[in-house]
């Protein structure tokens, strides 16, 4: 019998699956990755459910087998709010592929999809920390020359955005800030941070 080279599909990531979704995370990044500025504006905050995809492959002969399925990719949007006036926006990431399976367009095809998708349910800005070749495919270019700072990031050049509408750019422009508090990362951490006093108990 010839077996069929094994394939992958996208679609919206289901609640059964979110424990394989944050292992696929932790193989891929580590815990080193809840320590980045971009993690604090997710913290209280849940995903974009409309845009919260999954990469599949299965063990199929033609057709899946249930609990056969393999987590290969995911994609996350995080809400947040851009400047002093609190312009919504998305925060795209974590974007992760399985090591084994890099180079197999897994990563572009949920990127696509999800952009679509977002501008579809009207969002008009995209920002994300990520390799600029990379992403400068799918219309992100980057974001500190057009005033957009991420408070807490060490690597501003890193910081990119995809406008989703023709007139965001030059319009919308200023901290990005964590959607429940108003406030830009370094904040909530301050706010956050013990005490000398609260320190010593």
């Amino acid at each position: 019998m010839k077996l069929i080279k094994p394939e992958f599909q996208i679609k919206p990531e289901p609640a059964a699956l979110a424990g394989a979704v944050e292992r696929l995370y932790d193989d891929v990044f580590g815990p080193a990755r809840f320590h980045k500025a971009s993690y604090q504006f997710r913290d209280g905050i849940a995903p974009v459910k409309e845009l919260s995809w999954i990469a599949l492959e299965g063990d199929r002969l033609g057709k899946e087998w249930p609990g056969k399925e393999r987590v290969v990719g995911a994609i996350k949007y995080w809400p947040i709010l851009v400047g002093e006036t609190g312009h919504p926006a998305l925060l795209l990431g974590p974007l992760a592929i399985a090591s084994d399976r890099a180079g197999k367009g897994i990563g572009r095809a949920l990127m696509f999809k999800t952009l679509e998708l977002a501008a579809q349910l009207g969002h008009d800005l995209v920002l994300l920390v990520g390799d600029v070749d990379y992403y400068k495919r799918f219309g992100f270019v980057p974001a500190t020359p057009h005033g957009f700072v991420m408070p807490g990031e060490t690597r501003p050049d890193r910081l990119q955005v995809a406008p989703l509408k023709d007139d965001v750019l030059g319009r919308i422009a200023g901290d990005l800030r964590h959607l429940s508090t108003g406030l830009p990362a370094v904040a909530i951490r301050a706010a956050k941070r013990p005490t000398r006093r609260a320190r010593a108990r």
